[in-house]
């Protein structure tokens, strides 16, 4: 008996030093599968179609084990690659939810995301910037004035300089109507009725500083990240100030899409009592001409431009 087990041990090396030669890396046993397994799927795209529909995309086939809007299940147990999810209410324009998604694939890894999608504003009027106080003081405070070329609702319609973003409420406006925006310093004014059944709608932004001094950019976008509509840059040291910071990139990208050409206006002789106005007739050329200098006592913030340039007297 004792024989017949010494003589199985060299048969059982020879195996496994067979086993351990034919292994890569010098006899180190390599996991060729385990790329495969512990990569967790990838959400690839996602969007709200018409406000009511939720459509995602993913790297592969994943089984959805639970999807929920507002901690509401709209989703469960469902295999696909891409989905398209109605949703159990509309979003309104600018309205924010948060989705909750928990998707596992075939190898059995489990990823959750975490998305926020908002509802888009279909009816965007058109806007442009009218008039605009830098350098403000307590009597003259920093201000930037939109004129409505078309109408349509303002929600989800954001307004900035390089450093604040401000979002619209939604406001049906009509063609000619005024929205007038208090920067960082709020104003108890109300909205009004002009002349003709025009409106003048006074929000206040109640942004963390002031609109820039010397130099600065101030842009309408339809949406958060979305399209330029218009775009205005001011500058007392000529262009090499937009070509630095935010104020680069905003510049570079008003001129790629057409919202401006040229040179910025030249605001070297704005000061706390002086503004910078557009001409009358809402003229919108996307250039530093459609704009002049007026002293903050002959601007007329909330009512139709009047050309009184200052005369730097």
């Amino acid at each position: 008996m004792r024989y017949k087990s010494m003589k199985k041990i060299p048969i059982l090396l020879s195996f496994l030093l067979f086993f351990i030669s034919c292994v890569p890396g010098g006899g180190a046993i390599e996991d060729m599968t385990k790329d495969l397994i512990k990569t967790p799927p990838s959400l690839l795209s996602y969007t709200i179609e018409g406000n009511t529909t939720l459509s995602l995309s993913f790297s592969e086939t994943v089984e959805i084990k639970e999807m929920l809007i507002n901690d509401q299940v709209i989703l469960k147990e469902r295999l696909g690659s891409s989905f398209s999810v109605p949703l159990p209410f509309s979003l309104s324009p600018g309205e924010k939810a948060g989705i909750k998604i928990t998707a596992e694939d075939a190898n059995g890894n489990i990823e959750r995301f975490y998305l926020t999608v908002k509802g888009r504003n279909y009816e965007t009027p058109s806007l442009i910037i009218n008039e605009i106080s830098v350098k403000g003081t307590q009597s003259n405070p920093d201000r930037i004035e939109l004129y409505v070329l078309k109408k349509g609702d303002t929600a989800g319609v954001v307004i900035s300089d390089d450093k604040y973003s401000f979002t619209l409420p939604s406001i049906k406006v009509k063609e000619g109507d005024i929205i007038l925006v208090y920067w960082d310093r709020s104003t108890t004014k109300k909205s009004y009725e002009r002349n003709r059944g025009k409106m003048t709608y006074i929000i206040n932004a109640s942004a963390p500083s002031t609109l820039s001094g010397p130099e600065g950019a101030v842009i309408i976008r339809k949406e958060e990240k979305g399209d330029m509509m218009d775009a205005f840059f001011y500058s007392e040291k000529g262009e090499d100030a937009l070509k630095e910071g935010e104020k680069k990139n905003l510049f570079s990208e008003a001129l790629e899409v057409a919202e401006w050409e040229g040179e910025a206006f030249d605001s070297s002789l704005i000061t706390s009592s002086r503004v910078m106005a557009r001409l009358p007739g809402a003229i919108d050329t996307d250039t530093c001409d459609d704009f002049f200098i007026t002293a903050a006592r002959r601007s007329t913030f909330g009512e139709e431009n009047e050309y009184a340039p200052y005369q730097g007297i």
